[in-house]
């Protein structure tokens, strides 16, 4: 966080303040029953808080959704699994391919915005009141200014570890939870608001790997999750020397190469447990582990559970398609294959 003074953002509403709302949602971070709609129990009533809602599921099929921000609201959208998107405001493609976990999107009020989901989503959507943004950026600047919005995804892995730790909220439950949930939201919204583009501007940039050159690799990785797979075999599937490799792949996707394929595998387990009744050595197995201990062990790293409790709480709500909303126009499409991975636009 660039610049951004704690004492100011806690001294808006008191170091322990507590949002005192009527009619709270029995769950701190709601499934959304139609994407990107703020749950009407979670209407702020006098002091303007940060509300989360997930947009979620491990469906095979396409899912389109086409919604309108408030005119009172920014919404934050933070991506918590890969997935194949395709983003458009007003018409106009930002983003269609690839979306990797801690890449993020701000929306300003009253954007028009269509997605095209082509499979498996989790997406965290924080909705931010103006009013907030105005008083943490007038207490942390002395002016107010509103949340930047981009034209792009932009990756932050800082920014998706808050987003999972808001996540554990949940665990905590009651006050306790909905205050430290409050606190990481600001905290999110706060970093925002701190960054700073000559930060960025000012580390060496290394050019992308090229868009054909990645798709290789994704379907390498995509074909390889139960083998073993070195960074000599992904720099081989784009055509590079591992050094040049390793560098380009970290520029287009955020993530180092190893990394990318652990979360694919933890993403295709995620799936099979759902799906199927294996065994979790066999599930293990299927997804390039030589142990189930040392499965478990990533699986609850990367998942904040372990593969078992996993299996018992996760299929509530994950399995779900589109869903037909009051708020926003949604339709599912079912289709017997995906669209190639790339198809349309790049990403602009």
């Amino acid at each position: 966080m660039a610049n951004t003074n704690l004492s100011a953002i806690t001294s808006a509403r008191g170091p322990f303040a507590v949002d005192h709302r009527r009619n709270l949602p029995a769950n701190i971070v709601e499934d959304e029953l139609s994407w990107r709609s703020l749950p009407r129990s979670a209407q702020p009533s006098i002091n303007p808080m940060v509300v989360a809602t997930r947009w979620r599921s491990f469906d095979q099929g396409i899912c389109e959704a086409s919604a309108e921000n408030p005119v009172d609201y920014h919404l934050v959208a933070i991506v918590l699994r890969r997935e194949d998107v395709r983003i458009s405001l007003f018409g106009r493609t930002v983003h269609d391919g690839i979306a990797m976990p801690g890449m993020f999107h701000v929306t300003g009020p009253g954007t028009v915005v269509h997605c095209v989901f082509r499979g498996p989503y989790d997406v965290l959507h924080l909705h931010v009141p103006n009013a907030l943004i105005t008083e943490l950026a007038g207490d942390a600047t002395g002016a107010g200014t509103p949340l930047r919005t981009e034209p792009a995804l932009t990756q932050d892995p800082l920014g998706e570890r808050l987003a999972r730790a808001l996540l554990a909220a949940e665990d905590l439950g009651g006050s306790f939870g909905r205050l430290y949930a409050d606190c990481v939201s600001t905290a999110i919204v706060a970093r925002l608001l701190g960054s700073s583009r000559s930060s960025a501007s000012r580390r060496a940039k290394v050019a992308e790997l090229a868009r054909w050159r990645l798709k290789r690799v994704v379907d390498y990785v995509e074909a390889s999750l139960a083998d073993p797979v070195s960074l000599a075999d992904l720099a081989a599937a784009a055509g590079l020397t591992r050094m040049h490799f390793a560098a380009q792949f970290r520029a287009a996707t955020g993530l180092p190469p190893h990394e990318y394929l652990t979360r694919r595998r933890i993403e295709r387990a995620q799936e099979m447990l759902l799906e199927d009744d294996l065994p979790l050595v066999d599930v293990a197995l299927s997804v390039g582990f030589q142990t189930q201990s040392h499965f478990t062990s990533v699986f609850k790293r990367f998942v904040g559970q372990s593969p078992r409790a996993w299996r018992l709480s996760g299929s509530s709500g994950l399995a779900n398609s589109c869903r037909d909303g009051s708020e926003t126009t949604i339709a599912s499409i079912r289709s017997p294959r995906r669209p190639p991975l790339y198809e349309g636009s790049t990403t602009t």
